[in-house]
């Protein structure tokens, strides 16, 4: 059955960066602590701050109360110097009407950094007494930005890093987990929409957020738990031929520019097999993996991508020669094969070699996958890609050498499928 997801409506979008590892390339309070003398005491909690250890609000407290005894003006002298990702801060700066920055750090401290930033700066404040810092005024509460714009009818995208940005990702339409420095908390992590881990990757990101891009993206679906194949992992994660399947994908998409791959089920497994080969993935979650399939993935993976989407489920063998086929056919398409799954869904053609429909009992091929379609015909629901495309049908059919792993009886064909093609070599 489809299911409609409601989607943003709003017309205008907000950037809304946390500062700290996000935009700088280093976190700026042990950084101070590091200059001073006082690392040991403010790295232990900063690392625990970050990681979701300890609450925000009483780690700032604490930090502040360690690192306020410092001369604010050294100190915002030391931060104004600190290194930025270039092309974070040139996004920033050449959209400044469109950009702001939360920070939960003082602005007594930060305000000589934030000056290189020709945007909005959102943060906390604190009385200042001998050019001492002696007590906070205020702890910034990023989730209150993030409201106030959506209040404004916009459309808020939150980049962040940290346990306490976790709140603001929660409100925000669009929450990306940003490990450019350190890996993103777990609690982040668990609203986060995207998760990207290079500079690029976030870039390319942002741009097709903020317009629709021209091209071709991948979509990389290996959010499933597997249950028919019985090995009690994600598909993305089994080895075939000595190789994680999560490998296999990477070397044939090596020259795909936008690869989403779509995670759920292991996650942070999948995530680290991909980060081991390639960092400049975008990584898209569904976190209702267990109560939906490829065709939510598919979906999610499609969202701010390119123009066309390849649909490429995690569990699928394609003969590395044709590929390239696959992303660079002009227009939509279905991919099929020989019929060669142990529990095949088929598709049905015309003499035009047209896909006209699918089918469980029989039919001319095996719908293998994958699919390119067009990302405004994507649409929300809760099954299969196939069920997808039937609303498109007829489309033209691309027909490949593949093997989709569904069973024990598949994975076994595909590492022989597998054996056949290194043999061709």
């Amino acid at each position: 059955m489809e299911v409609t997801k409601p989607m943003p409506s709003k017309s205008k979008t907000i950037f809304i960066f946390d500062l700290d590892g996000t935009v700088t390339k280093q976190e700026t309070l042990p950084l101070i602590a590091n200059s001073f003398g006082l690392e040991d005491e403010i790295n232990a909690l900063t690392e625990q701050t970050i990681a979701g250890n300890i609450p925000f609000v009483e780690s700032f407290i604490q930090r502040v109360a360690i690192l306020g005894k410092l001369d604010v003006n050294e100190v915002n002298q030391l931060l104004s110097n600190v290194k930025l990702f270039e092309g974070i801060a040139e996004f920033i700066n050449t959209r400044h009407e469109q950009c702001v920055i939360a920070t939960g750090n003082c602005c007594e401290w930060v305000s000589g950094l934030a000056s290189r930033l020709s945007c909005e700066c959102y943060s906390s404040s604190a009385i200042v007494e001998n050019n001492k810092i002696v007590k906070l005024k205020s702890i910034l509460k990023k989730e209150s930005i993030v409201k106030r714009y959506q209040a404004e009818g916009y459309q808020v995208v939150f980049i962040g890093d940290g346990n306490n940005d976790m709140e603001a990702m929660r409100q925000a339409d669009i929450a990306i987990a940003c490990g450019l420095t350190h890996y993103p908390a777990n609690s982040i992590m668990s609203v986060a929409d995207y998760a990207v881990f290079n500079e690029c990757s976030l870039l390319r990101l942002l741009h097709q957020i903020n317009h629709a891009q021209q091209g071709t993206s991948v979509v990389l679906s290996c959010a499933g738990i597997g249950s028919r194949l019985g090995l009690a992992k994600t598909k993305a994660l089994i080895e075939v031929g000595g190789k994680k399947l999560i490998h296999f994908q990477l070397e044939v998409f090596e020259k795909v520019e936008d690869l989403r791959v779509v995670v759920g089920f292991q996650a942070r497994s999948v995530i680290q097999a991909v980060l081991d080969k390639r960092e400049d993935v975008i990584f898209v979650y569904n976190h209702d993996y267990f109560q939906t399939k490829t065709g939510t993935s598919f979906f999610l993976g499609s969202r701010h991508a390119n123009e066309f989407c390849v649909a490429w489920d995690g569990d699928l063998v394609v003969h590395p020669d044709d590929v390239d086929h696959c992303i660079d056919f002009d227009g939509e398409y279905v991919g099929c094969s020989d019929i060669v799954s142990e529990d095949a869904v088929f598709i049905k053609t015309d003499d035009n070699k047209n896909v006209i429909a699918f089918a469980l009992d029989n039919g001319d091929f095996e719908w293998s996958g994958p699919a390119k379609i067009k990302r405004d015909n994507i649409k929300y629901l809760s099954t299969n890609v196939f069920n997808q495309i039937e609303g498109l049908l007829p489309l033209p059919y691309l027909k490949i050498r593949a093997q989709d792993i569904d069973t024990y009886e598949d994975y076994k064909n595909a590492i022989k499928f597998i054996e056949s093609w290194s043999n061709e070599k």
